[in-house]
């Protein structure tokens, strides 16, 4: 267990208040340490009287949590009065099961904000641990440079030397070049470790060991309940399939119907095979997803929904001479004229999966599919409103067994789309202005991959590149310079430059516009000249041009206009410019040495004739 703040041996306490007596003006709540037991959640929800009735003879049965105690730096801001308590038993158990090493790593990602916007990622945080490294003696750039050459010998250097190295401006070229940071803590860094989401934010994500709310988990479930439990083992199940049977993933290519279909089959009670399927991949009653459909035939009654023991088809299966097969195809013969009937009966109205979009809407209680319908067409199709987005743009409707997303009709009367203003720079051409759609997939589309930014100006704007623009090899764009005009880093490949919201990227203002074409617009190329890397100016791409140049460097002048050269020039400037900024060598002792002896052995004697003679002295 590490060693939390406060010398505490626990990471921290929830006040838990009844939310009925504390409307009625009475404080009614105890403080619970975390990690804790079911055991002990139920005694405490019985103390403060959950459960109980009110004057009216109604139960209390809402609570909320007033306070916390944390003794784990920067966890206090992000947890709030209603945060579920398995989750919050969750992250205090991932807590005290962590080595003390582990904790700092846990504490170093916490405090450079990384993937600890909510309780959720937090959990996961916990599980991704590898992702970082923390050099506890290392807190500044000096500390960093001289950790890297002295003690990794990240460059070799002699021994009379190394007083002459800027320790702080190596230090500060590897943090930038590996997105370290500096902590309390000391220097984290990056691994390049995948981080994967292990838990989802759903309540059946959360693995039965860590639940402390299971008292209240044995009342009966709903329908809205029961759907959102099945598409969460869906959901599962599904990805489980695609990464351990690739038969699975070739016969069901479209995730999303393969999801229906598992749900269909757990909400129908059809779930004997996908139980035989979960053994042939080696699973068993202790694993996760066969435990989670245990506990859902348990919860949902599913002896209910089978016609015939699964036993007696089985026997049926073995021993057809001994079983009753004429008996139960007459019955699923007649259930199917039955069901055909019904829907020659029905009216034709459209189908909330004919009108998906590829969108999906995330609320509380789960995710959903946006369907392109009006409510009217949704209340026509057996669907009901089941609860409204936070931001009240969707409404998410259901029929007890399948639930989409669809704008509200306020939201649909003022979604009038929207485009984002950017500055599209391409490698050898002039800047250029863009309406792009706002989002992620656009900003993709528009560097060619996965994005990274930027922010090396005061304004409020930002880069966008490739992120792996330079190791994949796309062309060098443009140079980013210093405050002294110094380059510090290159572009690679087509970037843009965005405005910045409070929250996210927003359209440039026409200043900015104007800013930012002017100082991206002329087209650069590079070359390394003695370990420095030189930007040249080059003309905006011309494809006449650059076909006339190709040959006239080749074969000289071909259209009566003296331009070859070009070349030539170039390499001209390139080498002025590098004489210009490279520090003169000054020559070694011995070099000087050689030199003065050199000049003396060259030097003519002195003519003798030409000496003074002694003056002569009277005898």
């Amino acid at each position: 267990m590490p060693h939390y703040d406060y010398d505490k041996d626990y990471p921290f306490a929830a006040f838990i208040t009844n939310l009925g007596k504390y409307n009625e003006g009475d404080l009614v709540g105890e403080w619970v340490k975390f990690p804790t037991t079911p055991e002990e959640m139920q005694k405490v929800f019985e103390r403060i009287g959950i459960g109980q009735k009110d004057d009216f003879g109604q139960p209390y049965e809402e609570w909320f949590i007033t306070d916390y105690d944390c003794y784990v730096d920067g966890l206090y801001d992000k947890l709030g009065e209603y945060e579920s308590l398995d989750e919050l038993n969750y992250l205090a158990s991932k807590l005290d099961e962590m080595s003390q090493g582990e904790y700092e790593q846990f504490q170093a990602a916490m405090e450079i904000g990384d993937h600890s916007g909510s309780l959720q990622e937090i959990i996961n945080l916990t599980e991704n641990l590898d992702c970082y490294d923390i050099y506890p003696d290392i807190h500044d750039h000096d500390d960093l440079g001289r950790y890297y050459i002295e003690e990794l010998d990240a460059m070799q250097v002699p021994e009379h030397l190394r007083n002459y190295i800027d320790y702080e401006a190596y230090g500060r070229d590897v943090a930038l070049e590996e997105g370290g940071e500096f902590t309390n803590l000391g220097y984290v860094r990056d691994t390049g470790s995948s981080f994967h989401e292990y838990y989802d934010g759903e309540h059946g994500s959360i693995p039965e060991e860590y639940r402390v709310m299971t008292f209240q988990d044995a009342k009966e479930l709903t329908e809205e309940e029961k759907s959102e439990w099945a598409m969460d083992i869906a959901y599962d199940m599904d990805e489980f399939f695609r990464q351990h049977d690739p038969q699975y993933a070739a016969e069901h290519p479209e995730e999303h119907a393969a999801k229906e279909e598992i749900y269909e089959n757990l909400m129908a009670g059809r779930i004997s095979a996908l139980d035989e399927k979960l053994a042939a991949l080696g699973q068993t009653q202790e694993d996760y997803l066969p435990s989670e459909i245990e506990k859902f035939k348990d919860a949902t009654g599913y002896e209910e929904f089978l016609d015939f023991d699964p036993a007696v088809i089985r026997e049926a299966i073995q021993n057809p001479d001994k079983s009753h097969v004429d008996e139960m195809l007459a019955f699923a013969e007649q259930a199917g004229r039955e069901y055909e009937a019904e829907l020659a009966g029905q009216a034709t109205v459209p189908s909330p999966d004919d009108r998906e979009t590829s969108e999906t809407v995330r609320t509380p209680r789960g995710t959903f599919y946006v369907t392109d319908m009006s409510r009217e067409q949704m209340e026509a199709a057996g669907y009901g409103l089941h609860h409204q987005s936070d931001d009240g743009k969707y409404l998410i409707m259901g029929n007890g067994s399948r639930s989409f997303a669809i704008r509200s009709e306020e939201a649909q009367e003022h979604a009038a789309p929207e485009k984002m203003t950017v500055l599209v720079v391409e490698p050898m051409k002039e800047p250029y202005v863009k309406e792009i759609d706002p989002g992620l997939h656009s900003l993709q589309a528009e560097v060619g991959g996965d994005i990274a930014t930027a922010y090396p100006f005061s304004d409020p704007v930002g880069l966008v590149c490739n992120d792996e623009g330079k190791l994949i090899g796309l062309e060098l764009n443009r140079g980013l310079r210093d405050e002294h005009g110094e380059i510090y880093d290159v572009m690679a490949g087509t970037f843009l430059v965005v405005g910045l919201g409070e929250e996210s990227f927003t359209s440039l203002t026409p200043e900015q516009v104007q800013k930012y074409t002017e100082h991206f617009k002329q087209p650069e190329q590079f070359i390394s000249l003695n370990g420095q890397i030189i930007a040249l100016p080059v003309e905006p791409e011309n494809p006449l041009r650059t076909a006339e140049m190709t040959l006239e460097d080749d074969y000289g002048m071909i259209d009566g206009v003296l331009n070859n050269g070009r070349k030539g020039e170039e390499l001209e400037k390139a080498q002025g410019e590098a004489r210009r900024t490279t520090p003169e060598k000054k020559p070694s002792i011995r070099e000087r040495l050689a030199e003065a002896k050199r000049e003396c052995g060259e030097r003519k004697p002195p003519d003798k004739t030409q000496q003074k003679k002694p003056p002569e002295h009277d005898l």
